[in-house]
Formats: structure tokens, C-alpha cells, sequence
């Protein structure tokens, strides 16, 4: 009879156990909040309202350039922690239109690891597939941990 107890109790402990278990890695939700924000900036229908249709050549690789250069950096959402540039009620209208922010402690930088930084998101390029490659770093000496490619538009 003691044995039956035990395992009841066990059979009800340790599914209760999962509900305290983080199985996601470390990191990965604001990974996808930054790949989101890419996915944003290089949806077909941003595009077409954004300076880079200015440019010539629209292939991948320009996008990404186009992305990390003055021009292209001011048409990004706000960050999360906007709130000095931001009222509350401002930020709950962008993100009401669909328009996600760029997490707090994950930076965006253009085609390599940045050594200074520890959590990144590479944004690079493959021009002959026509993707934007995004990879998510926790350490800037590690793997990524997150990977996902993006279609890109012909436009």
C-alpha cells in the first residue's frame, strides 16, 4: 500500500515539476522578438513605404546595408525600454499597428559577431537564395542559438 502512495504521489508531483521548467533555451524570446523586427523591416509592404526603394539594386545584401545605415536605422521601431521617448499610451498604439519593438538586451548588428557584444542578432544575406539570414548569439564566442531565414521580396 505504501508503494501505491508513493507513486501517486509521484505520478501527481512530477507533472506539476513542468510547469516550473523553463524547456525553451535561455534567450530565445527575445531572439524571436528581434527576428520579428527584421521580418517587419523587410515585409514587402514596409519596403515599398521605406527610402529603399530609393536604391537601385534591391537584392538582400543592399537591404542589409540599407538596414544598418543612417538612413535605414531611423526607420526602425522604437526599443522597448522607450519609455523616455515614448509615453505608455504612444507605445501601446505602435504596438497595436503591428509593429514590434526591439527588445531590450539583444542588439542588431550587420553580417558578423560583434566581439563587444554579448547578446547579438547577425543580420547577413544570401543573395543567390534571395533570404536575409538572421542568427541569435547569447556570447559572442559561442554558436548560435536561434537561426531562421528570411524570404525577400522581389520589389
Amino acid at each position: 500500500m505504501r508503494k501505491a502512495n508513493l507513486w501517486i504521489v509521484i505520478g501527481f508531483l512530477l507533472p506539476m515539476l513542468l510547469f516550473f521548467v523553463d524547456l525553451d533555451e535561455p534567450g530565445n524570446p527575445q531572439f524571436k522578438k528581434g527576428f520579428q523586427v527584421v521580418r517587419y523591416l523587410s515585409a514587402e509592404r514596409q519596403l515599398k513605404r521605406s527610402l529603399f526603394m530609393a536604391l537601385k539594386d534591391r537584392k538582400p545584401s543592399k537591404f542589409v546595408d540599407w538596414m544598418f545605415s543612417p538612413m535605414g536605422s531611423a526607420e526602425w521601431p522604437p526599443w522597448e525600454d522607450s519609455h523616455l521617448e515614448f509615453d505608455s499610451e504612444e507605445l501601446k498604439t505602435i504596438k497595436k499597428m503591428g509593429i514590434p519593438l526591439i527588445p531590450k538586451n539583444v542588439a542588431l548588428v550587420p553580417l558578423t559577431v560583434d566581439p563587444e557584444k554579448e547578446r547579438q542578432i547577425v543580420v547577413s544575406a544570401d543573395d543567390q537564395k534571395r533570404i536575409i539570414i538572421l542568427e541569435g548569439f547569447i556570447s559572442p564566442n559561442g554558436l548560435p542559438i536561434l537561426k531562421e531565414e528570411i524570404p525577400f521580396p522581389k520589389i
